[in-house]
């Protein structure tokens, strides 16, 4: 069970992608529910963990992807001026 990006911004689109076999029933929460296939395109626009669900008569099995919204700031430079210590 993956994710097509683990951050992103809010409102952004991202396809979660399973591989199951035997599965009789496939559900993913939150807020997905059952889904048939191999992948499913959601909007997020909070950090969310996903969970998949895969049932059949003799039991589930779970997996979860998280994916995050937004992402810590980056400081691609930084300079001091003067260049030289006062004395």
């Amino acid at each position: 069970f993956t994710a097509s990006d683990d951050a992103v911004s809010s409102g952004a689109e991202v396809t979660l992608s399973w591989n199951v076999t035997g599965a009789e029933t496939l559900f993913i929460s939150p807020g997905v529910g059952e889904v048939t296939g191999s992948s499913r395109t959601v909007t997020v626009t909070s950090t969310t963990t996903y969970t998949l669900t895969a049932s059949n008569d003799f039991g589930t099995a779970t997996r979860t992807v998280e994916v995050r919204v937004g992402s810590p700031p980056v400081i691609n430079t930084f300079s001091v001026s003067p260049s030289t210590p006062l004395e």
